[in-house]
């Protein structure tokens, strides 16, 4: 079913004033499994205290979600050594939502939970690995950029044609990742090479990093089965936004430590499709590509490492028919991928200082630079009087750059560019990263509280 609106909706949302927004977030989720598989030993502590936990309790106020607490845990090493699992838990204060069908004003609050479990090697294959994640919430004021173009309107005054859908209703997503880790390079004879770690960083790494490709590092060849409903069930015709479907991918990690690179590159194509099937609203297809790498530079006398990472990724979507509507008067182009899908750009990986999935196109370019700093002060390292296992801090400051369009031209993708700025405090703990950062652009400023790299 195509997302339409009452006439009445659409006027209403035809009147929103934009303005400049500070967004604040919090998902406590890893990025999903499209990762190589090491198995990491710290070789400060004891054989019997390589596993690690950690739950910490957070607090933020954003225009979506209102004031909201939750709690995350992060478990590293339980069940099987090379996995970690991850679960959260959130709740909002009650906001005051607009039901169009009624008069009488409504109040309802944000609420849900996401959990993960990465790197489960099967028993029946030692190179097999299966992760899933998934998300069940509510919210109150969730922002849909249906029409996610290009666009920015800096005037303030004037109403954008690519306002956000801002309505109340649910988000909920699975998705499962197997992969399978290929006999090539470094996992020639061993799926799961060793990682020794000191207090954060790899002390038997010196020869990797880089290299011939394919022929060094480690190689993984996966699929991915994903679900997601995007509801906006105050409305009178109570519309939402179905994907099902598959990716399939192809990864080849050319680096020293995959969760925190100071040397060497990585590579991963992928491939996603809906085929229509069920309640999907309707089938798409979506190609990505994505390479970074890592610059390792000399220490300071105060400094662990410095590193200059660089990253470049590009996604065109082949299905998109922008000639055709899905159904006659409605939003959505014909075969289209959904907004969180394909060449998308705004949220906590690519373009930080917007919001999630704010522009969205069939072609879209990216580029981003960090510079990551991990001093040697660590008031947290000593873990005998610590109860929270933080192996180092990292500042980072980063520049991006991006762009969607109707069509592959790089042209048109170098043309009009989104540019953001920011900086970043970042942790690891219980072996996972864990990343603050402030981001400023051209509609104002997002923060972000994530785990893992964004690349």
């Amino acid at each position: 079913m195509d997302f339409m609106l009452p006439t009445s909706t659409q006027c209403f949302f035809k009147k929103l004033v934009f303005k400049t927004i500070f967004l604040a977030s919090f998902i406590a989720i890893p990025n999903l499994a499209i990762a190589s598989e090491y198995l990491y030993k710290k070789v400060h502590v004891l054989e019997e205290k390589q596993r690690s936990w950690i739950v910490l309790p957070y607090v933020f106020s954003s225009d979506s979600m209102g004031l909201t607490v939750g709690a995350v845990g992060i478990f590293d090493g339980f069940i099987q050594p090379q996995m970690t699992i991850v679960a959260t838990l959130f709740a909002g204060e009650s906001l005051e939502v607009q039901d169009l069908g009624s008069n009488d004003p409504e109040e309802a609050r944000t609420k849900g939970g996401v959990f993960a479990i990465n790197g489960y090697q099967t028993s029946f294959s030692d190179r097999l690995f299966i992760s899933g994640m998934g998300s069940y919430a509510y919210y109150p004021n969730q922002r849909l950029y249906l029409d996610g173009s290009n666009d920015s309107v800096k005037n303030i005054d004037t109403p954008p044609s690519n306002s956000p859908l801002q309505t109340q209703g649910y988000n909920n997503w699975f998705e499962a990742d197997i992969r399978y880790v290929l006999p090539w390079g470094e996992s020639r004879r061993n799926a799961l090479p060793v990682v020794e770690l000191n207090h954060g960083i790899p002390v038997n790494r010196s020869k990797y990093g880089g290299g011939s490709i394919f022929s060094t590092g480690q190689t993984v060849v996966g699929t991915e089965i994903f679900y997601t409903k995007w509801s906006a069930d105050k409305f009178i015709e109570e519309p939402s936004l179905n994907t099902n479907g598959m990716r399939v991918y192809l990864e080849h990690d050319n680096t020293d430590y995959a969760k925190n690179p100071s040397r060497g590159y990585n590579i991963l194509g992928k491939v996603s499709a809906d085929f229509g099937l069920g309640n999907s609203t309707q089938s798409w297809n979506a190609l990505e590509l994505d390479y970074s790498h890592y610059f390792e530079l000399d220490n300071f006398s105060w400094t662990r490492q410095n590193v200059i990472a660089v990253n470049a990724w590009t996604a065109y979507s082949p299905s998109w028919d922008s000639s055709e509507k899905l159904n006659e008067n409605g939003l959505l182009d014909k075969n289209q991928t959904p907004m969180w899908e394909g060449a998308r750009l705004g949220g906590w990986s690519r373009m930080r200082a917007y919001d999630s999935n704010r522009f969205n196109d069939k072609a879209a370019i990216y580029g981003a630079v960090e510079y990551r700093l991990i001093p040697i002060l660590n008031p947290m390292r000593d873990q005998k009087w610590n109860p929270i296992a933080i192996d180092w801090f990292q500042t980072v400051l980063f520049v991006e750059a991006g762009r969607v369009a109707p069509e592959y031209n790089l042209g048109t993708l170098f043309s009009d560019v989104k540019y953001d700025v920011g900086f970043s405090l970042r942790a690891l703990a219980a072996n996972v990263p864990v990343r603050f950062e402030m981001a400023f652009g051209d509609e104002g400023s997002a923060m972000w509280v994530m785990l893992n790299q964004p690349f």
